[in-house]
C-alpha cells in the first residue's frame, strides 16, 4: 500500500498554496503519494476539515491572516488551527504570519502551541522546505522573530499592556506633555513608566530610538 501524505494548506494567495505544493512535490520525506489540500479563508478551511474528519491531514500549514467566518466564530488562522488541534490532534501545525505584535505571538503560542511557528520575514524558499521537512520528522521549528520573542519572555523582557500603550502613543506623534490626556496617569508616573521601558528595552537614546527598539521587538 501506498504512503500518502495529507497536507492542508491556508492562505489567500493562489501563488502561495501553489508554491506550498510544489515544496511539497519535492521535498525529502518518505511518501509514496501526496494528497495536497488547500483553503483561502476561513469559511472554505472549515468546510474542507469537516470533509476529512475521516481522512484527517499529517500537516497543516495555516497563514494567520486569513478572511473570516462569521457565522462559526471563526476570525483568523489561529481559530483554524485550533480547531484543527481539537478535530485532528495527530496533525502537525505550522502558522505563518507577518506579524511582529507580541499580542499576536503571544496568543498563537498559548492557543495553539503549534510545531512551527513562521515569521514570512524571516525565511526564504529553502528555509520555509527545511522547516516543513523537520516538523513532518517530529521536531519543532520556530523562526527567529518567534524565537527572540520566546527568549525575551523567558528572560522576563516584556511589557504591560499600558506601556505598549504609552510606546504606540509616541509613535502616533503624540507629545510627552500631552501624553497624560489619553493615559489616566500623572506626567511623573508616565516619566517613571518611560525610563523603565527603555531601561528594559535597554535603549539609550531618544523617543525615536524607542519607537525603533520597539517595532523591531513586535511591540508596536
Amino acid at each position: 500500500m501506498k504512503k500518502k501524505l495529507h497536507v492542508f494548506a491556508v492562505d489567500d494567495h493562489e501563488a502561495i498554496l501553489d508554491g506550498y505544493n510544489f515544496m511539497f512535490e519535492n521535498i525529502e520525506y518518505n511518501q509514496d503519494e501526496l494528497m495536497f489540500t488547500k483553503a483561502s479563508d476561513c469559511e472554505s478551511a472549515f468546510n474542507k476539515i469537516k470533509e476529512h474528519t475521516e481522512t484527517p491531514f499529517d500537516i497543516a500549514l495555516i497563514d494567520y491572516s486569513i478572511p473570516a467566518f462569521a457565522d462559526m466564530d471563526l476570525q483568523s488562522g489561529r481559530d483554524i488551527a485550533m480547531l484543527i488541534r481539537k478535530t485532528m490532534p495527530h496533525c502537525k501545525i505550522v502558522v505563518l504570519t507577518m506579524h511582529r505584535e507580541v499580542s499576536i505571538l503571544s496568543n498563537v503560542l498559548l492557543a495553539v502551541n503549534p510545531e512551527g511557528f513562521i515569521n514570512k520575514s524571516d525565511c526564504n524558499i529553502d528555509d520555509l522546505c527545511d522547516a516543513f521537512t523537520r516538523v513532518l520528522k517530529g521536531d519543532t521549528y520556530y523562526s527567529k522573530t518567534i524565537v527572540n520573542y520566546s527568549n525575551r519572555k523567558e528572560k522576563g523582557i516584556t511589557l504591560e499592556d499600558i506601556d505598549v500603550r504609552i510606546i504606540v502613543l509616541l509613535s502616533k506623534g503624540i507629545k510627552n506633555k500631552n501624553l497624560s490626556r489619553y493615559i489616566p496617569l500623572t506626567d511623573s508616573i508616565i516619566a517613571t513608566r518611560k525610563h523603565k521601558i527603555k531601561k528594559l528595552l535597554k535603549v539609550e537614546g531618544d523617543d525615536k530610538d524607542l519607537i525603533h527598539v520597539a517595532k523591531s521587538q513586535g511591540y508596536i
